[in-house]
């Protein structure tokens, strides 16, 4: 779109996945679920979903029994050219653009922290390449007193300054008034929406951002889709999975989609998680369940605000399970040490996406013999265990089952290849287990 042209696979999973604006058939797009079980079956069958879009591409479909959706809806799923053409053209005309995870562009924490969960299809406007850049997610309550929004604008302000990025959901409260802040200070912003991306693309308040390239608001959910309570929780993830850390300045105990985000970080560890120190209880009771706290005085120190989440995160102890956190809350007592996150460290992570891996397959028709096929699987497991993981990490990054991954850890226990830490049970590249005890009793 706005200087970006759509790719053959991005075109096929538009075509596939997408509503394509108010020119819809009556044919309903794919889910989420359902398109990712058949990029699976594309990715088993050597395939990459553009070749969808040849002649006899359905036809053959037809004649295999194991294809996960059917062949003749596919089939006028792709025949929905016409309406693309005129949906594309008319988001562009907009400044809007389209990514899917085929895309170069496709912001790699996202798919990496996601794996399958990442959303097929990004829609945004703005500079894309600011979704690349990480920084400090800033997230709180719509409805928060003065001094929870002095404090987002204390915060928002030096991030600008010291080119720091600000990720936000652009939503009335703590998220504009940090997304202001950094803008006014000079600095980027990413802001995730929710809801209509094309109003938010024409507003006055973005307009100067957007031209100057300091700002792209992303959204996984179609331009014009309106605003829903499932949507709002939904997008959560993707705040905090293009982050580098996260900051909640205040969150209702129990309700809201701040506090169901938080929670939800706190289980998966995707990034580090800062709270504003107050007496609310909805922040305390984050602190309880392992974030790290944030006063105010920290934003006196001298350096850069980068450096000190940083050194806080990496300094932050390591805790056994947390007393009173129940299941609905977090899926497993968080760890407070959350390793000190960088662009090298996700984009060396193996892809997790099927569609991205048929890039890498051979163009040959002999398949070569593998004897031990940990050997093949051990250099990704090498990497991913740079840091230290649990089991049910380790299955959610490579999107397979406990048990398999249970059955590599072992295996690579047993050669001497990886170390097993305790409190919490945990695996890691046996040539950094030192440094990972010496980290355990700080």
């Amino acid at each position: 779109m706005t200087n970006r042209q759509l790719n053959a696979d991005t075109q096929a999973i538009l075509l596939l996945y997408g509503s394509l604006g108010k020119s819809r058939s009556t044919e309903a797009p794919l889910s989420a679920s359902e398109y990712h079980k058949l990029a699976q079956w594309l990715h088993a069958n050597r395939m990459r979903p553009s070749d969808l879009l040849a002649p006899d591409a359905v036809s053959r479909l037809s004649e295999t029994l194991d294809v996960p959706v059917n062949p003749d809806r596919v089939a006028r799923l792709i025949a929905r050219g016409a309406a693309l053409a005129l949906t594309v053209e008319s988001w562009s005309n907009k400044g809007l653009w389209v990514m899917s995870r085929s895309d170069p562009e496709y912001p790699q924490r996202v798919k990496s922290r996601l794996g399958r969960t990442a959303p097929p299809v990004l829609y945004g406007v703005g500079d894309c390449t600011l979704l690349a850049r990480g920084g400090l997610a800033v997230i709180g309550s719509r409805d928060v007193d003065e001094p929870a929004l002095a404090f987002t604008r204390q915060v928002a302000t030096r991030c600008g300054e010291q080119g720091l990025q600000v990720i936000s959901g652009a939503a009335r409260g703590v998220d504009s008034a940090a997304m202001q802040a950094a803008l006014a200070a000079g600095g980027t912003v990413v802001g995730v929406l929710a809801e209509s991306l094309l109003k938010a693309a024409v507003a006055g308040k973005y307009r100067e951002a957007l031209c100057a390239g300091r700002l792209a608001l992303v959204t996984a959910y179609e331009p014009e889709a309106g605003f829903t309570v499932g949507n709002a929780m939904g997008r959560n993830k993707y705040i905090y999975t293009i982050s580098d850390y996260a900051l909640v300045v205040s969150a209702s105990l129990g309700e809201g989609g701040t506090w169901s985000g938080a929670t939800e970080n706190l289980a998966e560890r995707w990034v580090p998680l800062f709270v504003r120190a107050d007496d609310t209880a909805g922040n305390r009771r984050l602190l309880e369940l392992g974030a790290i706290p944030l006063e105010e005085a920290a934003l006196a120190e001298q350096g850069s605000l980068s450096d000190v989440l940083g050194q806080r995160a990496g300094a932050a102890p390591e805790a056994s399970h947390t007393t009173g956190a129940s299941q609905a809350e977090i899926a497993d007592a968080p760890v407070n040490g959350f390793p000190t996150p960088g662009v090298a460290d996700v984009a060396a992570l193996p892809a997790s996406d099927p569609t991205e891996l048929l890039a890498e397959l051979p163009h040959t028709t002999g398949v070569p013999e593998i004897n031990d096929l940990f050997d093949v699987i051990w250099p990704y497991l090498e990497r991913a265990l740079q840091t230290a993981r649990t089991e049910r990490e380790l299955a959610h990054h490579f999107q397979i089952e406990m048990t398999q991954a249970h059955a590599w850890l072992q295996r690579a226990v047993e050669q001497g290849k990886a170390a097993k830490l305790t409190r919490p049970v945990r695996y890691i590249v046996a040539s950094r287990q030192p440094q990972a005890l010496k980290m355990s009793l700080l």
